[in-house]
């Protein structure tokens, strides 16, 4: 049976956050990592754009960069998802977006094991 027999669209829209919540830890990483680097503009994700997007349909989807001509291709990154911003990298400002995100995936994590109890608990019934 396929995962979507089981899920709904809380836990659908659980899984992509987790999948958006890693890669604006990345684009912050990469933020702090570019902290020193001449004529660097930081860049960001607009998550609230992003969920506001996927609600009405636009399911945009995130892949692979293919680094190597033999990688096998994946979705290009959409660039509603990442700007550059015309400003430059402030080190307490991305810690603090990178201590938000973190909070934002752990809640979407504790989200997600919750409806997999419940349904858990659906699945084994009176049992225990």
């Amino acid at each position: 049976m396929a995962w979507d027999s089981f899920t709904d669209g809380a836990m659908r829209l659980l899984e992509k956050s987790l999948t958006w919540r890693v890669r604006h830890q990345e684009i912050i990483a990469g933020n702090i990592a570019n902290l020193d680097t001449p004529n660097y503009n930081r860049k960001e994700m607009d998550f609230q754009n992003i969920l506001e997007s996927y609600s009405q349909g636009n399911h945009l989807e995130m892949g692979l960069a293919q680094t190597n001509p033999g990688h096998i291709r994946g979705p290009k990154l959409s660039q509603a998802m990442v700007q550059e911003s015309s400003e430059e990298v402030d080190l307490d400002h991305e810690m603090v977006r990178m201590a938000e995100n973190q909070i934002s995936y752990n809640a979407s994590v504790q989200m997600l094991i919750k409806k997999l109890d419940y349904l858990r608990t659906v699945i084994d019934g009176d049992r225990k």
